[in-house]
């Protein structure tokens, strides 16, 4: 059990020592972004800006558009903030920065809404060349993050703060925008994406006995293959997204257009945050907005019938 930002400063480090023009930017929070290691081992690529997002992310692009891969790690909350500095600096001139935002979803707990990284899909899937990746689980953070060093465009990364169980194997390869089978089922189709998706294998597990075996499915980049989903979709009589994110604006969106293009529409439901997001110890906050297990496993139980 390994939260994914954790994973990213490890594998930080590894792909560092492999590619020189991986440097990092940061914003006054190493310790929190995990990307104290990075500092401690390549002090000389390692630039500081504190408090000043906007200015890293100006200072980001100035890199990358000198050859570098500039990594440039805050809260997700803080960091798509600063949209007109995303879109002006890094959008338009196809920049090759990598957004790193940690602390999504409502796993911050306590440092309640002003942190909570709830609305940075939906700002980041407005800006046509830059690409979303959400991993589930250490294995696909490390592949996603050799992919990244060696891209060329703009991306953001967005990283939970929670530790995860690992859901893929051993020969699992991460393909961009491909969505992948992590449970086989019948019925109801889930998706879910990042911290969401080992919970979602916890509900339907917890399903198995009632004789539901929902398929559980995890976006981990966008934009995402419309075949694919397609296909997935159009296999079950129900389908399911569940995502640690405002319920508008984010993966229920995006799988929601290509649902509805399709000549015979399931029915369609979403686990979201609707509104601002709470205070309180993360296990209440999921709870209260049925994002644990219990509650995913309530919807599927609803949408079985």
């Amino acid at each position: 059990m390994t939260s994914t930002r954790d994973w990213f400063g490890t594998a930080l480090v590894e792909i560092a020592r492999e590619y020189d023009h991986v440097v990092v930017v940061n914003c006054d929070l190493a310790k929190a972004t995990r990307t104290l290691p990075f500092k401690e081992e390549f002090p000389d690529r390692f630039f500081e800006c504190g408090i000043a997002e906007a200015n890293a992310i100006g200072l980001a692009a100035g890199l990358a558009q000198e050859g570098f891969r500039p990594f440039v790690a805050s809260f997700g909350h803080f960091l798509t903030g600063k949209f007109l500095e995303i879109f002006q600096t890094v959008g338009l001139n196809d920049a090759g920065v990598v957004l790193v935002g940690t602390h999504a979803g409502l796993a911050i707990g306590r440092d309640g809404p002003t942190q909570m990284g709830l609305r940075d899909l939906a700002l980041m899937r407005t800006l046509p060349n830059v690409q979303v990746f959400h991993p589930a689980d250490g294995t696909e953070t490390w592949q996603m993050m050799a992919h990244l060093a060696t891209g060329r465009g703009p991306g953001y990364l967005r990283l939970c703060r929670q530790p995860q169980p690992e859901v893929h194997g051993d020969g699992y390869r991460f393909r961009f925008g491909v969505p992948h089978v992590v449970r086989e089922g019948t019925d109801v189709v889930v998706f879910a994406m990042g911290g969401t998706v080992p919970v979602a294998v916890e509900a339907a597990d917890r399903l198995a006995a009632d004789g539901v075996r929902p398929t559980v499915v995890n976006v981990s980049s966008l934009p995402v293959d419309r075949a694919t989903v397609a296909r997935l979709v159009g296999a079950h009589r129900r389908a399911v997204v569940v995502e640690d994110h405002h319920v508008v604006g984010g993966l229920a969106d995006e799988l929601g257009r290509i649902v509805l293009s399709l000549p015979d529409r399931p029915r369609y439901d979403v686990l979201a945050v609707p509104d601002y997001g709470q205070a309180g110890p993360p296990e209440d906050l999921y709870r209260r907005y049925r994002l644990d297990a219990a509650g995913i496993a309530s919807l599927l139980q609803e949408t079985a019938r």
